[in-house]
């Protein structure tokens, strides 16, 4: 749980509370005369409760910005009650942008999602838990100021993420890794402490399993066997492969762990900033009954409001009948029918660059209206020193050409560029690369290229409703207006629209 005043959680359980965000983005200062809305998906556990998860945080915003903010920039969003203690929310860097006219999308991840390349350890065996954990956070820059209780470990596994090797550290350590709001990692220990009180007058609607949940076995895979503890159903049980854990330390955990007693729940509530995944928290309903749950995942919704989604996931909570393909299906046709495409290309095989254009990249389309607009976002790793030349053709037209230099054995290189005013029907986009210097390649997946496309009636017209059922913003201008009736019922000498706002 994020550290904050006594003042400032009184001030988010109110209703009618009044609320302020602040996003820093690449040395820009977003406030809410431009921030339009923000998705902030905070998770731990991804589909229920186990030990040695590590999930990225995602973050996702649209602003009034006609600039052009670089991938892996730096993003850190806030929220306030008062305008003076501000909630951080996390640090995160950008993956993914949008720009259209003068609004732009963003997508952000934080350091989680950066780390999945093989981990070359610097230690060797026999070493401990915390020795590997400096090793990682020395080669990689990260913050880690608590640390992690040290235990001993015979072998060291091959072939493994530096991702994976931080849950392995903190299954051992029977907690989950996570990177918290400040940037830092954090091993957050299972418990069964006491926590926050959530009261059911901030929630909209709930839904909890019946009975109580508890974990009293667990099933670990070693690689080199299977390690059973405890007693207890499927329900009970927690599954995770950890080829650091031990038998020994397996029933340690068992002997020393206090049986997790909590409940599955599905919580839509007023937006508590504070309150981050794999925190223990107890909501108490209207017939002012208790019920124990953990935050496995809880979302964050602003758009002048903030609203968010809190999961407390078991097994007998999750629905199992889910069908991912089916609602791929189903997104693609709403995306069709909006007008709107989603395309992605990954190269297959190695590509050996020379001065002849090699077409890495293709997308065909149909539009179902003019003047669409598409955006390509391209990542590739170049192997090799030289320089090369990459071009974009929008219907058999060059775009764009970039060339760069590189000098190192393996560049990370990203390719952006916007066509406009496509034309209804078909549409194609390639992208072509050629060597103009040196020996240069590209191993195969090393190359992934992203196309959006939305219809002229995309961002331009969303419009943020400021005044959400609960909050009230602070407006950054204030003009004058003949007398009216606020959404609450009360009266007002003035009112600010969204169009007065952007004419100031």
């Amino acid at each position: 749980m994020v550290n904050v005043s006594e003042n400032f959680k009184k001030l988010s359980m109110e209703n009618g509370r009044e609320i302020s965000c602040k996003i820093v983005a690449g040395g820009e200062v977003f406030l809410d005369d431009k921030i339009i809305e923000f998705d902030f998906n905070d998770v731990i556990h991804k589909n229920w409760y186990t030990i040695g998860s590590v999930c990225s945080n995602r973050f996702a915003f649209s602003v009034r910005y006609s600039g052009e903010l670089e991938v892996h920039d730096e993003v850190k969003p806030y929220i306030s009650f008062d305008g003076n203690e501000w909630c951080p929310l996390g640090v995160f860097y950008v993956s993914r942008r949008y720009v259209r006219g003068n609004y732009a999308s963003i997508i952000c991840y934080d350091r989680m999602y950066s780390l999945d390349m093989e981990y070359v350890s610097g230690v060797t065996a026999p070493t401990t838990t915390s020795a590997l954990l400096d090793d990682i956070c020395k080669k990689h820059e990260i913050s880690c100021p608590n640390g992690v209780i040290s235990y001993d470990v015979t072998s060291i596994p091959s072939g493994a993420t530096v991702r994976e090797f931080l849950g392995f550290i903190a299954g051992v350590a029977f907690g989950n890794a996570k990177f918290d709001r400040e940037g830092n990692l954090k091993i957050i220990p299972c418990s069964v402490s006491d926590g926050f009180e959530l009261s059911g007058n901030n929630c909209m609607d709930y839904s909890r399993n019946m009975s109580a949940e508890k974990i009293s076995r667990f099933v670990v895979d070693t690689g080199n066997g299977i390690i059973e503890a405890g007693s207890g159903g499927e329900l009970s049980t927690v599954d995770v492969y950890n080829p650091l854990l031990t038998k020994e330390r397996i029933y340690s955990i068992l002997k020393n762990f206090e049986v997790m007693d909590f409940y599955g729940a599905d919580i839509k509530m007023q937006g508590i900033p504070f309150i981050e995944s794999g925190d223990n928290i107890y909501f108490t309903d209207e017939y002012d009954n208790r019920y124990p749950v953990t935050v496995s995942e809880i979302d964050y919704h602003y758009n002048g409001g903030l609203t968010a989604r809190l999961y407390s996931k078991t097994r007998s909570y999750t629905d199992v009948t889910a069908n991912e393909d089916e609602l791929s299906v189903t997104i693609d046709k709403i995306r069709a029918a909006l007008g709107n495409v989603y395309l992605k290309n990954v190269n297959s095989r190695d590509i050996n660059l020379t001065s002849n254009e090699a077409q890495p990249v293709y997308f065909e389309f149909d539009t179902k209206i003019s003047w669409i607009f598409a955006q390509v976002d391209m990542n590739f790793v170049l192997d090799g020193a030289g320089a090369c030349e990459v071009t974009a053709y929008v219907n058999e037209q060059e775009v764009k050409r970039v060339n760069f230099q590189t000098s190192n054995e393996k560049n990370l290189i990203h390719f952006y560029f916007l066509a406009e005013k496509l034309p209804k029907g078909t549409n194609t986009v390639y992208i072509t690369i050629r060597a103009v210097s040196g020996n240069l390649s590209i191993k195969s997946g090393a190359l992934e290229a992203t196309l959006v496309c939305r219809g002229a009636t995309g961002l331009s017209e969303i419009v943020k409703d400021r005044e959400f059922f609960y909050d009230r913003v602070n407006f950054v201008h204030y003009i004058p207006k003949p007398f009216k009736v606020n959404s609450f019922g009360e009266s007002l000498e003035t009112e600010l629209t969204l169009s007065e706002q952007e004419s100031d």
